[in-house]
């Protein structure tokens, strides 16, 4: 009797031992699955404000390039187009002055030099000498309007650049956006795989646990159905059956 009453406390220390151990597994399992997640879920968050922080200020140095050289280039075009009105009206009213000259020449003062004089001869030195002053300065004129040109040709080349660039910023502010909608479906992806990986720790633990349980159950039943008097059930304390089960 006392020996029956004995196996039983044993029983129910051994039982007691497995649910204590049963518990503390299960929440240190809990506590790796936690720690395993925060990790996870730490290192997502930053590598996500890394990117956030990289595409802001990537997006930001191309808006002030862009800005830059919108405003350079709208600065040069004006300058251009100012000096191209102002050259094509002084060559416009130069014309006008030497067709006023011509006709000058060729009629008015003509006429009244037959008139005074009745001799081309001194009239025609005279207005040859005029006509070479002045196409002496038209030369200079034409040389003068030849530089501008040229410097309007250099002009119209840094502004032809200033477009390449632009569009060249364009492009890369482009490829920039789709950059970041990459990044975030990544980053979407990668939140994914965490929810799937959880889950699959979940279950693997949950099987872990089961299988253990039902090892545990076996060898206790073989242990208590092979119990002798060489072997008593009874002998064995809790340390050693875990230690068996394990």
């Amino acid at each position: 009797m006392e020996a029956e009453q004995h196996q039983k406390s044993v029983t129910r220390i051994l039982q007691q031992h497995e649910e204590d151990k049963k518990k503390w597994a299960q929440k240190v399992e809990k506590e790796r699955e936690l720690e395993l997640g925060e990790k996870l879920t730490e290192q997502r968050r930053v590598l996500e404000a890394e990117h956030a922080e990289a595409l802001r200020v990537l997006q930001a140095s191309h808006e002030q390039d862009k800005e830059a050289l919108t405003h350079s280039f709208q600065e040069a075009k004006a300058a251009l187009q100012e000096t191209t009105d102002r050259l094509t009206a002084q060559l416009e009213a130069f014309q006008a002055k030497m067709k006023r000259v011509e006709e000058s020449i060729l009629s008015q003062d003509y006429k009244k030099h037959i008139q005074e004089y009745g001799s081309p001869s001194q009239f025609w030195e005279q207005e040859l000498e005029s006509l070479h002053f002045v196409i002496e300065m038209k030369n200079e004129r034409i040389h003068e309007l030849d530089k501008r040109l040229i410097l309007m040709e250099t002009v119209k080349e840094k502004n032809l650049l200033l477009e390449e660039k632009i569009t060249t910023l364009q492009q890369e502010n482009e490829d920039l956006h789709a950059r970041g909608r990459n990044q975030v479906a990544v980053s979407r992806q990668l939140s994914e795989d965490l929810l799937l990986a959880r889950e699959a720790l979940e279950k693997e633990s949950q099987l872990r646990r089961q299988l253990q349980q039902e090892k545990e159950e076996l060898l206790y039943r073989v242990l208590g159905a092979d119990a002798s008097p060489a072997f008593p059930l009874a002998s064995l304390t809790p340390t050693e059956v875990s230690f068996l089960a394990t």
